[in-house]
């Protein structure tokens, strides 16, 4: 029986996130620097979120050898097996490897930023991270209308540079998929529309597209 991913995040040990003044990356002071300034990020409220049963991202499987600098597409091709979790994002399903998520939130207070591209919804400040928070609809599909209500998600994901948290509908469910299930050369199948993307898994006679978070935070430190 699949679970869904409310009781695969129940049964994991959950270790809340602790609150870190650890000195900001470069990513981060770039990303302060373009639309915040020191002052303004002095001034952001630390924020404890309505946190979802979660996950323990220490218990999730890394390939073993592979080392950790080398980009998420290589990472996750080294593996025998993927955890994915799926979701809803304008009546399409997405996937995203559970080796990058570190926690799914319930609606927050957000920081707007004047200045940012339409994609970015704001940012907050959690637990002492800087964290932009992304329409991800704005990023995958052709929806104009952006919209974060009171019953929108967000994903926190995890990269060596920053921080994100993805808007996404609702949870779907969570696959165990093979690794001959999965397609790396996303572009053969998507062209330019791969731009955040980094395969296709074949589940069930259904293609589904895998988010790669880095090369949203590429994205955003471009702009």
């Amino acid at each position: 029986m699949v679970k869904t991913p409310e009781e695969y995040f129940a049964e994991q040990s959950l270790d809340i996130m602790p609150v870190t003044n650890a000195p900001l990356t470069t990513a981060e002071q770039a990303f302060v620097q373009k639309y915040l300034g020191t002052d303004a990020l002095q001034s952001l409220p630390q924020l404890e979120p309505d946190v979802l049963p979660g996950i323990n991202t220490a218990a999730t499987s890394e390939a073993k050898d592979v080392p950790s600098s080398l980009n998420l597409r290589t990472r996750l091709a080294a593996m025998d097996q993927l955890q994915m979790v799926s979701f809803y994002l304008r009546g399409q399903i997405f996937l995203l490897p559970v080796c990058v998520i570190v926690e799914v939130l319930r609606h927050m207070p957000v920081t707007r930023l004047p200045m940012a591209p339409r994609y970015m919804a704001g940012v907050i400040n959690l637990r002492g991270k800087v964290t932009p928070l992304l329409h991800l609809d704005a990023l995958l599909t052709a929806e104009q209308n952006l919209k974060y209500t009171a019953q929108s998600c967000i994903i926190i994901c995890g990269t060596n540079d920053m921080q994100i948290g993805l808007i996404f509908d609702k949870l779907h469910t969570m696959y165990l998929v093979e690794q001959n299930r999965v397609s790396w050369n996303v572009e053969a199948y998507l062209g330019s529309g791969a731009e955040f993307l980094c395969g296709m898994a074949d589940i069930d006679a259904h293609l589904y597209a895998i988010i790669d978070p880095e090369l949203i935070v590429n994205k955003i430190l471009e702009d």
